[in-house]
């Protein structure tokens, strides 16, 4: 770990949740009163930070205002999935007509089929599409197809991937480095509670992009693999991209093993028209999406070959079930057309380039000052990590300096940039490049807050 400035930390702490505090204090109201209600005054882990999160009354275009009357540039876009950012005028439009007439039946839906055309026609590797309601549910349905359609159980994770909170992915998402194990064979650790206890005899985690490492579990246990899950782009684990030799052995490995290849593109699909897989010319055997294909409701969807998603044929035999009532239901449906339809090739690679003018922005603001970190991410995504040359991994971004980037954090909200709090960014279609210019001019007021 490189050398970080010396602050003295706490009494930075200390006025930047003073500055908050002062700044939010309808937030601060709208929270005790959540409290009465909800554990925590929450209902979404992830949306928390401390000393409470903010409460929003609006968004329009790549901006939103708390309660309190303050503006913020969202980089954060509800975890990537507003690609389009707030309040999309086609999107509004579709989704009132769309109400006036109903919102959901037990029948087939016409948006659906729309839908999922549009998804088809992206994806090479999908013939086939079903929907769900979150991205949770989309890797459970596609890891149950995976595990139907080999008649194995053990399923492959990477070290610090996230794929929403079914249980098998509640495996080594977060780790503790004292509990991880080898580097090269990590343990699988609970990252809950409530989790059973058997739960990791079906899971095997892997480091990311570590070609030697899956090569030797599979090496080891190959004919019980049903499949191997991975985000092309870790998320929650920091932005980290998977190198394109690391996806091509998973693809050689997993098919000469039986097993099969699933990419998480929930976050990623934004990055291509045809998702990450696109840019990396590796054709995965089942992919998952959510996010961006909503138009900002909630959304899910698994896609593969004709092989694997016959499974799901309600006239064959004895088809896998699948179900949920809301799912492909006409007001999402109809967001997520029009939201993909407003969302072509020219624009993918023009939130892209704002996404690389971003962090040649972040990196150079840092650099300036002298604060060592990297930046990750690929397309329109980016993110920071305090005290590390290099991040390829999980344990590389666990070894970054945590405190230091909740610091910033706090003084990015007070310099009205909202982001994740693990400083985690992406663009979206309404932003110019004169919006990054705002945005790293204001990343750099908030190193400099910290450093006072």
């Amino acid at each position: 770990m490189s050398t970080m400035p010396a602050i003295d930390r706490d009494a930075t702490a200390r006025r930047l949740i003073d500055g908050f505090l002062a700044r939010t204090t309808v937030s601060r109201n709208r929270h005790e009163m959540a409290k009465a209600v909800m554990p925590g005054g929450d209902t979404r882990t992830v949306a928390f930070h401390p000393p409470y999160p903010l409460t929003i009354a609006e968004g329009h275009g790549y901006e939103m205002v708390d309660v309190d009357g303050n503006v913020y540039i969202d980089l954060l876009n509800n975890y990537t999935s507003l690609i389009h950012g707030h309040a999309h005028a086609a999107i509004n439009e579709a989704v009132t007509d769309q109400i006036s007439r109903g919102t959901n039946f037990a029948a087939a839906i016409e948006s659906q089929t729309r839908l999922a055309t549009l998804l088809v026609d992206r994806i090479p590797s999908v013939d086939k599409v079903r929907f769900t309601n979150s991205g949770t549910e989309a890797t459970m349905n596609a890891v149950r197809a995976a595990r139907a359609f080999t008649g194995r159980d053990l399923i492959v994770k990477m070290e610090g991937g996230y794929h929403g909170t079914y249980d098998d992915f509640e495996i080594s998402v977060h780790p503790a480095l004292d509990d991880a194990g080898p580097v090269d064979e990590p343990t699988a650790t609970f990252d809950t509670r409530g989790i059973p206890s058997n739960t990791a005899e079906s899971v095997a985690v892997v480091p990311m992009n570590n070609i030697p490492a899956v090569e030797a579990l599979f090496g080891r246990r190959g004919s019980e693999i049903a499949a191997v899950i991975l985000e092309p782009v870790m998320g929650s684990a920091g932005m980290i991209p998977a190198e394109t030799a690391y996806l091509q052995a998973l693809r050689d490995l997993t098919t000469r093993a039986g097993a099969l290849l699933i990419f998480d593109e929930v976050m990623s699909f934004r990055l291509e028209t045809g998702g990450y897989q696109q840019f990396a010319g590796v054709n995965p055997d089942i992919t998952t999406m959510a996010k961006i294909i909503g138009g900002g409701f909630p959304v899910g969807a698994f896609g593969g070959g004709d092989a694997v998603m016959s499974q799901f044929d309600p006239t064959s035999g004895k088809p896998l079930w699948q179900s949920g009532t809301f799912n492909g239901n006409a007001v999402t449906t109809v967001a997520g057309a029009v939201a993909m339809e407003h969302y072509g090739a020219d624009e993918v690679a023009r939130i892209n380039e704002l996404g690389a003018q971003l962090r040649g922005g972040l990196a150079e603001a840092l650099e300036e000052r002298m604060i060592p970190a990297t930046v990750t991410g690929y397309g329109s995504f980016a993110g920071v990590h305090f005290g590390v040359d290099g991040v390829r991994n999980y344990r590389d971004a666990a070894g970054s300096d945590q405190d230091f980037k909740r610091l910033v954090h706090l003084a990015l909200l007070q310099e009205g940039v909202f982001a994740a709090p693990r400083l985690m960014f992406c663009t979206s279609t309404p932003m110019t490049e004169a919006t990054i210019i705002d945005v790293v001019g204001r990343f750099g007021r908030a190193l400099d807050a910290v450093r006072l």
